[in-house]
């Protein structure tokens, strides 16, 4: 029997259980069952046989190598846990461009920005057992100008920018890359429903003006204490426009699985 990859086939079965989940492939959840049911075949070694080769056909069919998933196996809930790997899963499909042979960026940080909100909901429900009132004062204790309208009823209600912000200073995550490139992410995933045809024009425009004033857009901090407003929100327009045509997706991925080990960890204290 060909030997396979324990990673290889955790990607397998998380693959057709998205497959199978969807009503219009349902055929394919029967076929499985079909095929693997408790009653089918007496012979073991002619089942392994099959087994086996129904396994290289699947992974054939679906183009598993270069799939990259993070684990989420450490997520308690259930629902969570799948809607991580699902989402995972179509980011990873957009940076190999199976989806309309395409290569996609824009969509890879869409679904990278989805999983970060989920799991930052997700710590919030748990850390606070859904008390809407705690949560709201969480984020006010770290963002005093945070000054929601009316009653809040539900997390949904507070901006993934307030939560986000309140989590990663109140447990010394501000410092690093994954703040950063997380916020990224997030204004990437703004920012595509606003596109027009001089973006590029207005975008190169802003890199000239950041140069000629001396900063260096490759790094991520100048010193504030000595610019103007205009000049810091100029600075980070540019680092905006060098993450985004930079296109690091490994860095994204990284960052995932930082909040991702985080979040864990803290639901654990």
């Amino acid at each position: 029997m060909t030997k396979y990859k324990k990673e290889s086939l955790e990607k397998l079965l998380i693959l057709i259980d998205e497959i199978s989940d969807n009503e219009e492939t349902i055929w394919f959840k029967r076929e499985l069952q079909k095929r693997f049911g408790s009653n089918h075949g007496t012979n073991n070694k002619s089942v392994a046989a099959k087994l086996d080769l129904q396994i290289s056909n699947i992974e054939k069919y679906l183009k598993l190598d270069g799939y990259t998933i993070i684990d989420y196996s450490s997520i308690a809930n259930e629902t969570v846990r799948a809607q991580l790997f699902r989402d995972c899963i179509e980011m990873s499909k957009y940076r190999l461009g199976k989806i309309n042979d395409t290569i996609s960026f824009d969509e890879y940080c869409r679904y990278a920005h989805l999983q970060a909100e989920e799991l930052i909901n997700y710590f919030y429900t748990e850390k606070f057992v859904g008390n809407i009132e705690n949560i709201v004062q969480f984020v006010k204790t770290h963002l005093p100008r945070y000054d929601p309208k009316g009653t809040i009823f539900s997390l949904n209600q507070i901006s993934y920018v307030y939560k986000f912000t309140a989590f990663t200073m109140e447990y010394d995550l501000t410092k690093g890359p994954m703040k950063e490139t997380l916020e990224f992410v997030s204004h990437l995933r703004n920012e595509m429903s606003h596109r027009n045809s001089l973006e590029v024009k207005e975008e190169d425009g802003i890199l000239v003006k950041v140069k000629v004033r001396g900063h260096d857009v490759t790094k991520n901090y100048i010193d504030f204490s000595t610019t103007s407003k205009m000049e810091k929100d100029l600075f980070k327009k540019a680092r905006f426009i060098h993450n985004k045509r930079k296109q690091d997706y490994d860095l994204i991925l990284k960052s995932l699985c930082h909040l991702k080990e985080a979040v864990v960890i803290l639901l654990k204290r």
